[in-house]
Formats: structure tokens, sequence, C-alpha cells
């Protein structure tokens, strides 16, 4: 029976989506929860409607506030899957056969009582290893959202205005929209790269909080780049008479 519980318990907190935890839940119109990152990358290609994943209910809003209660309730089987990896005769210290319930932010290392006071480790920044997770997560979602906001300045959907403007352009200048397409494929592969980059943050913030704890260093160099890098912009000089739209198009 308990583990009957358990397991619907650990159900209705799983998103649709991704099959995994609920991370930074969201709760839209129909009343079915979802991933923020997932629904974002779901509804991305959408231009005028959005549907529920799981129903396909339509929805008219895309900007949601995060479920506090399904955060607080993800949280909790979080940390009791990770007491129940603690608390495995594996995880103890072999020197102390204590449980290693301490992170030590220096080495990122596990480490028990009496080692984390030791001569070794005793200068060192610790914490139990349920903060250290959930700020590692913490850290995971800041980063989806500042790559999402980067991926939508860098690649927005047109509007249908904007994309009649494009036919008129086409039919006033071939020649400048032959650059434009240059330049355009070049953002188009900058934003391919944040969009992986957000899959991988989003994929990375759904591991359990042992794999969190891992060396983020390399993940988190390679967001940076990946955002620090960007096409260079064109200065189209017009010789013949101003072409309405087209300057600004280019900029």
């Amino acid at each position: 029976m308990e583990s009957d519980l358990s397991q619907a318990f650990q159900e209705e907190l799983t998103c649709f989506i991704c099959m995994s935890y609920l991370t930074d839940p969201v709760t839209i119109s129909c009343g079915h929860s979802f991933c923020r990152a997932c629904l974002h990358l779901s509804w991305e290609d959408s231009q005028v409607s959005v549907q529920c994943p799981m129903c396909r209910e339509p929805s008219q809003q895309k900007d949601f506030r995060t479920n506090i209660v399904l955060k607080k309730l993800v949280s909790i089987a979080r940390k009791a899957s990770l007491m129940k990896y603690l608390s495995s005769e594996e995880h103890k210290c072999v020197t102390h056969k204590e449980t290693k319930g301490i992170f030590c932010m220096e080495n990122s290392i596990y480490l028990c009582r009496p080692c984390s006071d030791s001569h070794e480790h005793r200068g060192h920044r610790h914490c139990p290893i349920e903060a250290a997770a959930e700020g590692q997560l913490i850290r995971l979602i800041i980063r989806e959202e500042m790559i999402r906001a980067k991926y939508r300045r860098c690649y927005p959907l047109p509007s249908k205005q904007e994309e009649e403007n494009i036919e008129c352009m086409k039919k006033e200048a071939n020649y400048y929209l032959e650059k434009l397409r240059k330049s355009e494929a070049m953002m188009v592969q900058k934003s391919k790269q944040l969009r992986e980059m957000y899959r991988e943050l989003m994929a990375m913030s759904h591991e359990p909080y042992v794999v969190l704890l891992q060396d983020l260093d390399d993940i988190f160099r390679r967001s940076e780049s990946v955002q620090l890098s960007k096409p260079l912009a064109m200065k189209p000089e017009i010789y013949a008479l101003a072409l309405s739209g087209l300057t600004e198009r280019f900029n």
C-alpha cells in the first residue's frame, strides 16, 4: 500500500513532456502542470494558438507564475530520494563508517562529519548535500532562462506584417536580399546553438541531486561562450534610391 501511494505521488509530480520530476513547474489554464522549460520548448514554434501538450485544450496565456505548492512537493520528493541514496552502505565513509552527508564546495566531494573536521578539509566551505543540490538546481534554472531569452532575441518569430514586408523587399532589391539570406543563415545557426545549449541545461536540471553535485564548470563555460559569440552586423551601402524598410531589416 505504501509503495503504491509513493508511486502515485511520484506520478503526480512528473512532467508529461520530459517524464521526469517537474522543474520550476507552471500550471496552465486547463489545470495541467509542466516544467516551465518543457512548455516553452513545446510552444516555441507556435505563432498564434497554443494547446496543452496533455489534453490539447487551447491556451491563451504563455507566461505563467511558478506553482509554489508543486515546487515544494517536488523538492520534498527529491530530498527523500537523496536521503535514501545517502543511507545506503556504499555511500558510508570507509574510514569512519558514517554517512557522507556533507558536500565540500572546494573539492566537490561528499564527506562525513569527522572528515569535514579533518585538517585536510577544515578550512573549506561545507554545506549539507541537499542544500548544495538545491543551489545547483537554481543555478541551472537561471541559466536556462538566460539562454531562452537570448534565443528569443536572436531568432524571434516573424509576424504576418513582417512576412509581407519581406516579400516587398524581395521585389525591391534581389542583390541585397542575397546578402540578407546569408546574414539570416548565420542567425539561424546561432539560434540552433542557443537552443541546443538550452536543451542541455534543461536536461541537466532534471537529473537527480547526486548528478547535480558533479563538476558543472564545463557546461557553464560552454553556455557562456555560446552567449558571447554573435554574427557580425551588416551595413549595406545603397547606391540607388533609398529602399523603404530594407536598411532597418538588415540592422
